[in-house]
């Protein structure tokens, strides 16, 4: 395994960047409306239980990465059958998230510039970041993901005299049912999304704060999250929230005097690459300990090469992306983000049950 370690701090901010990801872009809890804050909520419980299971996971087999745990607790062959299926989830998250940010830069940063451009540039990054190991990766986030929450609190502040405070009520017009719908969604993206981190866990240096690290993270999200909800909905009023492709950049353009929309872009630009830069990591990784390659960064050219082809064939147009987003993405990655890793926790657990004797 890499020999390489990761503070504390550096796990947290790579946590929340991640997590930050593209929900500001395709946040499934707006399909609840005026109540995407309950949504907000009731996922991100919902969220920490998940992220609970998969540091418990961690902790139970602290030395291994997501693939060799698979080994050890499904036997070799399907073990690693179940790996290759996890590459390809990775992959195809990486694939998401670069057509989730090229469709944003194409629309309202160079309209002009094609997105195959975009998504390409913003790959050749990821490409620099991957190959400089965790690492220089976690050390990145340390500089740039305290950004977000600074840039969410002064944008938020800068409008705080253009909004109305009740555009968020009446509570539950449409009944608990599109609520819990739509926390199904922000249940499996993001926090669902963080397995991924099963392959960047056994290089914590400090793996008993692993759930504090964890726990903090999704509370500081959950916040951030409420946050930019209450700011975009006060500002833009229900309807427009709901219709807007990327609200958070719309509420930006309403700041009077001040024009921060390149701040913002940086912004997302941050917790998109910390996201695609995780799942390639984790994917090359888990290729090369399938296929008993010693180094992953031979494989990350390849695998970042195959996720920005994937990114320009997934969708036909945007309306497809948010669609599958809101409607596909939740049940696709239930077996991936639930249902085997809840099997992972009880075998495991049985596991060390039997190795200390009281089984």
């Amino acid at each position: 395994m890499e020999n390489t370690k990761i503070s504390s701090i550096q796990l947290f901010l790579l946590n929340i960047g991640f997590l930050y990801g593209s929900t500001v872009i395709l946040s499934p809890a707006i399909s609840a409306r005026n109540d995407a804050w309950l949504a907000v909520i009731l996922g991100g419980l919902g969220g920490a239980l998940l992220v609970w299971m998969y540091a418990s996971i961690a902790l139970l087999n602290p030395t291994k990465t997501l693939v060799g745990i698979l080994k050890d607790r499904f036997g070799k062959y399907i073990g690693t059958l179940i790996a290759i299926l996890y590459i390809w989830y990775f992959i195809h998250l990486a694939s998401l998230v670069f057509r989730n940010f090229g469709e944003f830069i194409a629309t309202v940063t160079f309209p002009e510039t094609p997105m195959v451009v975009v998504i390409a540039i913003f790959a050749a990054l990821v490409l620099y970041g991957v190959n400089s190991g965790i690492e220089v990766m976690s050390r990145l986030s340390e500089l740039f993901v305290p950004f977000i929450p600074v840039t969410a609190l002064i944008t938020s502040l800068s409008l705080i005299t253009t909004r109305d405070i009740t555009a968020f009520l009446p509570l539950l017009e449409d009944g608990l049912a599109p609520v819990l719908n739509a926390a199904l969604g922000f249940v499996t993206f993001p926090f669902g999304e963080t397995i991924v981190f099963l392959m960047v866990f056994p290089h914590l240096n400090k793996k008993e704060n692993l759930k504090k690290i964890t726990a903090f993270s999704v509370i500081v999200f959950i916040v951030l999250s409420l946050l930019i909800f209450f700011r975009c909905i006060t500002v833009l009023g229900q309807d427009l929230l709901y219709r807007a492709a990327f609200s958070p950049h719309l509420t930006a353009l309403l700041i009077p005097g001040a024009n921060v929309e390149p701040l913002i872009d940086i912004n997302l630009l941050i917790g998109g690459g910390i996201k695609i830069s995780i799942c390639i990591y984790a994917a090359a990784k888990a290729l090369s300990q399938v296929f008993g390659i010693g180094d992953y960064r031979k494989l990350v050219t390849a695998v970042t090469t195959f996720s920005v082809v994937l990114s320009v064939w997934v969708y036909e147009n945007q309306l497809e992306m948010f669609e599958w987003a809101q409607k596909v993405w939740p049940y696709y990655s239930i077996p991936f983000q639930v249902v085997i890793p809840f099997i992972l926790i009880i075998l495991s657990l049985k596991k060390g049950k039997i190795m200390t004797g009281n089984y």
